[in-house]
C-alpha cells in the first residue's frame, strides 16, 4: 500500500507551460500528496508563476537552482526533496490527465511492478501538422499493445517508480545534461536488471512537441546518443519506436530511395532491392498508415511524407551514433 506519493517537474524556462502542467496535476485524480518543482536556474518568470500558485495550493513546493544543471540532476534533487513513497515524474511542458495517476496506481498494484512508463496522448497541447504526427506516432507505437508489458526506457516526461527502489539502482546518471537525451533510456536499463519496470498504455499525458525544425534536429541527436547505448548490448526496445520492426523499417527509407536513384541514373536492376528496401518500410509502418487513414484521413497524405522525412533523419542519426561510438564515444 502507497501511503504518500510525491510529483517531481524540473523545470526550465517553462513559463509558458508551468501553470497548465500544475493545475492538471492539482485537478486530476488521486493527485500527488507533494508535487516538487525544480527550477533548474529558469531565465523567465518560472518561479513568479509557481510561487503564485503555491499561495493557493501549498502542497506545491519550488526549489530553485543556482546554476543548470540539466534534467537528469534535477530530477535527482528533487527526488531527495520529496518525502512520498511512491515517485510520479513528468516535464513541465505537459498536461496530465484526469485518469494519469489513477491508472498508473492501478497498474502498480495488479502487477506488482516496481517501476511504470507512460505514454503521449494523441492530441498534442500545440497546434501543428508536426506535432499532430509526432503525438499520433508515438501513441500509435504504445496504444497498439493492451496490456501493460516490460519495457526498457523510464519516459521521465510521465512515469513512476518506488522510492526505494530509485534509490537502490541508484537514481539518474547526473551527469547527462539538457539536450543529451539519453538520461531515460540509460536509466530505464539500469532498473531493468534487477527490478519490474513496465510500460503501460493506459498511463497518459499531452504533451507540447517541437515544430518541423526541432523535432528534426530532435530526433538526429536523439538517435545518435540511443545508438551509444544500443552499441553496448545490441538490444532493441520491447515496443515502441526503437522496437526491432519500427528501427528497420525507418533505417530502410534512405536505402530504398538510394536505391531509386541509382535505377534512374544507370541500371533498372536496381529496382529489385529498391523495392525489396521499400517493402521492409511498409511492412513496419502499414498498421500506423491504416491507423491515421481511419482515424484522421485527411491527415494521411501529411503523414506519409513526415514518416518518410523523419525516417531518413532518423537513419542518419543512428549512423552519426555508430560512428561515435567507433570513436570511443559511451554512455556516461
Amino acid at each position: 500500500m502507497i501511503n504518500k506519493t510525491s510529483l517531481i517537474i524540473p523545470a526550465w524556462n517553462a513559463e509558458k507551460t508551468i501553470y497548465d502542467c500544475l493545475m492538471s496535476a492539482i485537478k486530476a485524480n488521486k493527485s500527488p500528496d507533494e508535487i516538487i518543482v525544480v527550477n533548474d536556474n529558469s531565465e523567465d518568470k518560472t518561479k513568479i508563476i509557481v510561487d503564485e500558485i503555491i499561495n493557493h495550493y501549498p502542497k506545491i513546493k519550488i526549489f530553485s537552482l543556482k546554476k543548470n544543471i540539466g534534467p537528469a540532476a534535477a530530477r535527482d534533487y528533487g527526488v531527495k526533496q520529496s518525502s512520498g513513497k511512491l515517485l510520479f515524474f513528468t516535464d513541465s511542458d505537459t498536461i496530465i490527465l484526469e485518469n494519469t495517476f489513477v491508472n498508473s496506481l492501478n497498474t502498480l498494484i495488479k502487477y506488482n511492478a516496481d517501476a511504470i512508463s507512460g505514454i503521449y496522448h494523441p492530441e498534442p497541447i500545440n497546434a501543428g501538422k508536426t506535432q499532430l504526427y509526432k503525438a499520433l506516432f508515438f501513441y500509435f507505437q504504445f496504444s497498439k499493445y493492451k496490456m501493460p508489458f516490460s519495457y526498457e526506457t523510464f519516459n521521465g516526461q510521465i512515469a513512476c517508480i518506488k522510492k526505494n527502489v530509485y534509490s537502490k539502482v541508484g537514481g539518474y546518471n547526473s551527469k547527462i545534461k539538457w539536450g543529451m537525451d539519453n538520461e531515460n533510456e540509460e536509466f530505464g536499463r539500469r532498473i531493468k536488471k534487477d527490478f519490474k519496470l513496465l510500460l503501460d498504455p493506459s498511463f497518459q499525458v499531452k504533451h507540447n512537441f517541437p515544430d518541423f525544425y526541432k523535432l528534426t534536429r530532435t530526433y538526429f541527436f536523439r538517435v545518435s546518443s540511443w545508438m551509444l547505448i544500443f552499441m553496448d548490448d545490441l538490444k532493441f526496445e520491447s515496443g515502441g519506436p526503437a522496437a526491432v520492426d519500427s528501427g528497420l523499417a525507418a533505417l530502410s527509407v534512405p536505402i530504398f530511395l538510394f536505391f531509386l536513384l541509382m535505377s534512374l541514373l544507370y541500371s533498372q536492376i536496381f529496382l529489385i532491392f529498391f523495392l525489396l528496401f521499400l517493402l521492409i518500410w511498409l511492412l513496419g509502418y502499414i498498421k500506423f498508415f491504416i491507423y491515421i487513414a481511419r482515424t484522421k484521413p485527411r491527415f494521411l497524405i501529411y503523414s506519409i511524407m513526415l514518416n518518410l522525412w523523419f525516417s531518413s533523419i532518423i537513419s542518419f542519426g543512428a549512423c552519426w551514433g555508430v560512428l561515435r561510438w567507433l570513436k570511443g564515444n559511451r554512455v556516461l
